[in-house]
């Protein structure tokens, strides 16, 4: 029976039924005061019998009240049992609610079944987002693996290439050093979580940011100089360094992508690096980009992402005259 129709039915049982009660209880009553009191002379209304009937009035009503709202009780519970499984699907906990019985065949069933196929389905969808998370780390573990093999190698062949060419020391130290710097990047992943990068844990320590900054304009200098970009590294602060509590390895990853994000896309002639009044500026003179498009690209979602771990105030700022870089150590 749909829900219109039963509440139809149950509002008319209603109207009813108290008339009809109360028409029977009167009745009732007026025939057994007339049986036990056949020669008495107190009249119905000064009798005992009375406040009786007006008792019973009470409880019919009560009685009523009690039947009519356990049908409206019932209706709750069923809408309190969706609630909580559609807030449970809802939730960060990823907590499946099992299925809802169906016991009437009214609009409430019906949505309890479009619940329940709601279940089914974010469990199927639960399971096969555990199985591609398998997936993944499996395949991460393999591609560590498989980075750190050849890495290996190039130590030492490295290592044999510095015994015969002594002149070219310093670019071997570069090769070396870019070597440890890949290798050291594969061992921060970490394979508990494969979805996002907040789940992943950072080790802080102090870094050194002038020395770090000095680090990957050296790196960068001589790709820049190949595309014709001047690129120039200042200091305003020089009484003392700038030291941050965070990770100097995914600090060059940070920084690693704006310098690669201005290499490729830019078209600058000019790009400045600088510390002033514990900020870190990098800036370009290219043609910049809209910062406010959803599908930008990942490189500045890496950086968003890394800013945000690292817990760096970051700002960024981009129009036809250039894009600016800021961070600072949020205090």
């Amino acid at each position: 029976m749909k829900l219109k129709r039963k509440y139809q039915l149950l509002l008319f049982s209603a109207i009813i039924s108290v008339p009809l009660l109360i028409l029977m209880i009167s009745v009732l009553m007026s025939v057994i005061y007339n049986i036990v009191s056949k020669n008495s002379n107190i009249p119905f209304h000064e009798s005992n019998a009375y406040p009786t009937m007006l008792i019973l009035f009470l409880l019919s009503f009560f009685i009523l009240a009690f039947v009519f709202s356990r049908s409206i009780n019932s209706l709750l519970n069923k809408i309190n049992i969706l609630n909580k499984a559609i807030r449970d699907l809802a939730s960060d906990d990823k907590i499946i609610p099992n299925r809802i019985s169906v016991k009437n065949d009214d609009e409430i069933g019906e949505l309890i079944k479009s619940v329940n196929l709601l279940i089914e389905r974010t469990t199927f969808r639960e399971l096969e987002l555990k199985q591609q998370e398998e997936i993944k780390r499996e395949l991460l573990t393999k591609l560590k693996h498989d980075i750190n093999t050849p890495l290996t190698a190039m130590r030492l062949q490295l290592f044999y290439l510095e015994e015969e060419v002594k002149d070219q020391s310093p670019i071997l130290e570069s090769l070396n050093n870019q070597i440890q710097y890949i290798a050291g990047l594969t061992n921060e992943f970490n394979l508990q979580s494969t979805d996002t990068l907040e789940s992943s844990y950072v080790v802080k320590d102090k870094v050194n940011i002038n020395a770090l900054l000095e680090t990957m304009v050296n790196k960068w200098n001589y790709l820049y100089s190949i595309h014709n970009i001047q690129l120039v590294y200042k200091q305003v602060q020089v009484d003392e360094d700038l030291v941050w509590i965070s990770n100097g390895l995914w600090l060059q990853r940070l920084f690693d992508n704006i310098f690669q994000n201005t290499l490729r896309h830019s078209k600058a002639s000019k790009f400045e690096v600088s510390i002033e009044n514990h900020v870190v500026s990098l800036s370009d003179n290219g043609i910049g980009f809209d910062i406010n498009n959803k599908g930008m690209g990942l490189g500045l979602k890496i950086i968003e992402d890394i800013a945000s771990i690292l817990e760096i105030k970051y700002a960024l700022q981009s129009s036809n005259n250039g894009t600016l870089y800021c961070f600072a150590v949020l205090q």
